[in-house]
Order: structure tokens, then sequence, then C-alpha cells
């Protein structure tokens, strides 16, 4: 027996059979373990489809995620084995954060977290499960799409006579001649942006650009102004043939950079607008019109000659300086980032008019220069509530309006544009007679800008409503206030009147004025979309919906 067992181990016909029965268990072996991976691997990768579909139904009705999200699973799974389980939340999508902590259970309900478990069927390794299956638990997590375009510096227009046509006119280097009928048409007309832009890019005849790509070369400013009249003639003839005038006057004003006034943000890649209610984006015409000319007379000035066009005054003289946006600021945003910030420009506004007293005796008239300056204005997004419904969306804006002062006294005209250096204005000269000279000063300073809470409702931003946030330590800073608070100096020598009764004469012609001022003054500000130590904001449209998923 042991030399037929050793006879067998030495024959090579012996050697060979046992490798190969050994081999044969090895290759069952393996094959058993690549059927039940690649089981497992089948079932993992459907099952996680399934809870991608999960999630996006569940995300379409937050309230009511598990039953969605459910019903997803029985239609998309064959068995009633795999459990969802829906978990509400917010997600955020910042690289600072972990991906695993981006999704964060809670109230928001701006996401949904779907975690399915099901079970992948076992072959070959059934012997050594008892189930025969493998549990497999997978993840899905949808959010919302939630972006909101809002913009600041949005006050309409007060007309006051030929101010309006005087500004415009120096803003474009030319003559324009605008009826109270046809501004009336422009501050009652709203144009959707993404129509606009898509008006520009025909008009410049661009093959194949992007939204961004369009705004981000030079424009002619008579090119930017010609498509918003272009957009403008399906909805109001009027408002279009009054840009239209605007553009022929600004023929020969600088190009604009239309990137630094419009920041399109996740629409910015599309070359063509597809427009529906989610996503129009409306702005009022007279608002980008002006917005455009601003930009094109950045960082330079302007002299208005009003004359004694203005009642109450005897003649006027203005001069308007607009700096540059701090930091490349756009005027209005699409975003759903709380870190994009809009900025108004910076801008100065020196008034120099002279007033007849009441009683004209020896002073036939009081010259009253009057200094405003507007630092930037502030606004970014806060957040988004998406509703059942679109009247019941919502957007909350952080607001910091413009910090300010009005200053009665002289200044170098020439230096009002040169934003990188304060004004320091010296007493002014308000009666320079031989044998009488008046001096006075006067400062108010609109106080520390801190962010405010504005809430658009529903309603708000389907009427387009404008909202005003003032600084919160000082009401408000007008003409009257700095002009009832001015130190006067008198100087009479030679004529037989009192120091009190010049300075009774020049405190009446200073109270005459300040009404008429702040007129003007307020005026000239709305046209620009200023406002001392105020901000005006309005949300232009909200999109809620459209689920993507994120993890």
């Amino acid at each position: 027996m042991h030399r037929t067992a050793l006879k067998f181990f030495r024959a090579p016909d012996g050697v060979t059979a046992i490798i190969t029965a050994v081999s044969a268990m090895a290759i069952m072996g393996f094959a058993g373990l690549a059927v039940d991976v690649g089981s497992v691997y089948l079932e993992s990768r459907r099952l996680q489809g399934t809870a991608d579909l999960a999630a996006l139904a569940a995300m379409q009705d937050p309230g009511n995620a598990q039953a969605l999200a459910m019903l997803t699973v029985r239609a998309n799974d064959g068995s009633d084995a795999a459990q969802a389980t829906t978990t509400l939340g917010t997600y955020t999508p910042s690289r600072d954060i972990p991906v695993a902590q981006r999704f964060q259970p809670g109230d928001g309900a701006s996401a949904v977290r779907v975690d399915l478990t099901g079970y992948a069927p076992l072959y070959f390794a059934r012997l050594f499960v008892p189930d025969g299956q493998m549990r497999i638990v997978r993840h899905a997590t949808a959010a919302q799409t939630r972006m909101a375009s809002f913009q600041i510096g949005s006050r309409l227009l007060s007309l006051q006579g030929g101010v309006a046509n005087a500004v415009l006119s120096a803003l474009t280097g030319s003559q324009v001649t605008l009826t109270a009928m046809d501004y009336n048409a422009l501050l009652n007309t709203d144009v959707d942006l993404l129509s606009y832009v898509d008006a520009l890019h025909t008009r410049l005849n661009l093959q194949g650009a992007s939204f961004d790509q369009t705004l981000s070369g030079n424009v002619q400013t008579s090119d930017a102004l010609a498509a918003l009249a272009d957009t403008l003639r399906a909805s109001d003839v009027r408002a279009a043939e009054a840009v239209g005038r605007v553009a022929a006057a600004a023929t020969h004003a600088a190009p604009v950079n239309l990137h630094n006034l419009i920041d399109l943000g996740a629409y910015g890649a599309q070359d063509h607008a597809t427009l529906s209610g989610q996503t129009a984006i409306h702005v009022n015409a007279m608002d980008l019109a002006t917005a455009i000319l601003e930009i094109a007379g950045g960082d330079r000035q302007v002299r208005l000659d009003l004359g004694a066009g203005v009642p109450g005054l005897a003649s006027t003289d203005v001069w308007l300086a607009i700096g540059e946006r701090p930091n490349n600021s756009p005027w209005i945003a699409v975003t759903d980032s709380d870190s994009v910030i809009i900025r108004t420009a910076q801008t100065r506004l020196y008034v120099e008019t002279n007033v007849r007293p009441a009683v004209i005796g020896a002073i036939a008239s009081v010259r009253v220069p009057v200094l405003v300056e507007l630092a930037a204005a502030q606004a970014k997004l806060q957040d988004v509530t998406c509703g059942a419904s679109p009247s019941s969306d919502a957007v909350t804006l952080s607001v910091a309006p413009s910090i300010g002062s009005l200053s009665l006294g002289e200044v170098n005209t020439s230096r009002l544009d040169d934003f990188k250096s304060a004004l320091t204005p010296s007493a002014a000269q308000l009666v320079n007679l031989t044998l009488i000279r008046v001096t006075g000063s006067a400062h108010v300073d609109v106080g520390g800008a801190q962010w405010q809470s504005v809430r658009f409702s529903g309603s708000d931003i389907e009427n387009g409503r404008v909202k005003t946030v003032a600084t919160n330590d000082a009401a408000r800073a007008t003409v009257s206030t700095l002009l009832a608070n001015t130190h006067l100096t008198v100087n009479v020598a030679g004529l037989g009147l009192n120091a009190t009764g010049v300075t009774s004469t020049v405190s009446g012609a200073l109270g005459a004025a300040a009404a008429p001022l702040d007129d003007l003054i307020n005026g000239l500000t709305d046209l620009l979309g200023l406002r001392l130590g105020e901000a005006d904001v309005r949300v232009n449209g909200v999109r809620c919906g459209g689920a993507a998923l994120v993890a």
C-alpha cells in the first residue's frame, strides 16, 4: 500500500490531477465571489439611483417628503423590502465645510436627505450567510434651487422742472429733452433683464457668446441704451422712444463695461433667454437707463446751470461727481450666496444758490453753498424662503445704508471727483458787500451704518416694491436741519446797521432757502438712485424650484 501511494505521487500524471482538483476549487471559489460581488455592486448602484430619484421627489414637496420618497421607491423597486427614511434640513455648498457636514438636519426644509436600505441576494456566499442576502444602505441629498435677484439704489424720480433733463444732458454730453409723460412712461415700465441682455447680444451681432461674455466687453453707451429701447418696444412704445432719444444723445459718451453693473450669476453661462415665471428678472426701465449713464460718466463731474428754474431760489449752479462703485460691485445681482454684496456709487453734490431776503434792503441776496457727500450703501442676500406657491415665497436682504454728510461751506470744485481725498469745506461767504460781510458754516453727519434685515414677501416681489432703509442712529439729515444750525459771523462797518439786524435778515433768507434746496437735492439724488443716510432696495425676482442632487 505504501509503495502504491508513493508511486502515485511520483507519477507526473498524478501531480497534474492534484493541481487540477485544487485549482478547480479555487476557480469555483473566485467565480462564486465574482458573482456575489457583482450582485452586491449591481444592487448597490440600483439602490443609489432609486435613492437619488426619491430625494428629488421628496424635495418637490418637503411637507410630504416621506410619502413621496416611499412612492418613488415602490415605483422603482421590485419588492417591498427597500425602506426609505427622509430627513429635512439645510445644505451649505461651501468648500470650507467638509462634504459630510454640508447637510445639517433642521427646520430649514431647503434640502432633504434620503437614507435607503435594501438587500442584495447572495448565491454562493449563502453557504456562510444564513439569510442569503447582504444589507445595503445608500444615501442621497437633494437641495432646492433658491436664487434671488436684487438691486440697490432704486428710488423713483420726483420730477423737478427741467432738473432731470439737465442731469441726463450732462451725463450724455448732449441735449436731452424728455417730457413729463416720457419720464412717467419710463418710471412705470419694467423690463426683463435677461431679455435686455439678449437684445444687447443681438444688437452687437455676437455669435455664440454667453451673457457673461456679452456683458464683459466694452459696449458703446448708445448701443447699451438702444438695446434697452429694443426691449421696451414690445411693451411700451413711448418708453422705447424716450430711451431711443437718450441713446441718440449718448453717441459720444464713453464706452461702458456692463459686467460692472450686472451680475447674472447662474444665468451668465446662457447664450439666450428662456423666459418663464421662474426666470423673469424685472427691473425698472428708468433705473437701468440712469445706471448705464452713471458708469459711463464714472470718475468725472458735470455742472448744471439751473438759473432761476428752481422755485424760491434766485439762481442755482450744481456740480455733480459720481465715483466708481467700490470693488467693482454690481448694481444688480442674481445669486444664492450671501457673500455677494452690491453697492451704490460714491457721490458728491455741490449746490451753490442765491436767495433773496423777504425784505430787500442793504442785503439784496444771500449766497448759500451746500456740499452733500454720499458714501456707498450696500446690500446682500440673507435668506430665501420657498413656499408652496410663488405668493408664499419670500426674500430677506441685509442692508447697510450709506454714511454721509451735509456741509455749508466753500470747496474747490475741481477736486470734487477726487474720491481718494477728503474734502474739508471752509467757512462760506454768504454776504460779501463792501461794508457788510457775513460768513457761515455748518455740518451735519449721518451716523454709522449697521446691517439691517429687510423682508420682501411674494406680493412685494411680484409688484416690484422698493423699500427704504435708514440709518439706525440718524433719522434723516436735511438742508433744513443744516441751515437751522448754521453759525454766522457778521462784520458790519459804516452803515449804521447793527449785527443783530443783519443776522436776522440772513437767517430769514437761509430759512427761506431750506425748503427749495431740500426739494432740489432730493430730486437730484432721486434721479441717481441715492439718498443721504438711506438705501433703497428691490427684489427683482426669486426662483424656488428645480431641486438638484448635491450629495
